[in-house]
């Protein structure tokens, strides 16, 4: 069995080797950390917000599809030709099946959307903390 690491029994003397910035510094890095949490937050709601557009969207195809399925069955039961059935229910299911698609897409591109906005906020304030960290430990070393 493998040995556990031995930790100090004094964490206030293991830690007391520990330098820290200067609190000018400290305070730039808690500014960027208050900036990245409402990215944070502003992201979530994008998210929020474009799961609720599909969600609404969603719901809207199914009632059309509803009253698609519906309006269908009624024509269908108009024809007693065995033939003419046939082509209307296929004419029916091609139907169908080409305004599933574009409902799919419509989604899809809601779905995109709200993620790829998300993401853009997330990426490019991860770039700015980045920036932001590099300049105060910039300072922090330049004060030394």
């Amino acid at each position: 069995m493998a040995e556990l690491p031995q930790f100090p029994t004094d964490f206030t003397k293991f830690f007391s080797s520990f330098t820290f910035p200067a609190s000018t510094e400290m305070a730039a890095l808690m500014e960027t950390q208050k900036r990245n949490l409402a990215t944070l937050a502003a992201a979530n709601k994008l998210l929020f917000e474009g799961a609720q557009a599909i969600t609404q969207r969603q719901m809207e195809v199914m009632r059309r599809q509803m009253t698609d399925v519906a309006e269908a069955t009624r024509s269908l039961v108009t024809v007693t030709d065995p033939k003419e059935r046939g082509l209307r229910q296929t004419d029916l299911v091609k139907t169908a099946y080409e305004k599933s698609v574009a409902d799919l897409r419509e989604v899809e591109d809601l779905l995109r959307k709200s993620s790829s906005e998300a993401l853009d906020l997330i990426h490019n304030r991860f770039l700015a903390a980045v920036e932001e960290v590099k300049g105060a430990m910039d300072k922090a070393t330049k004060a030394e």
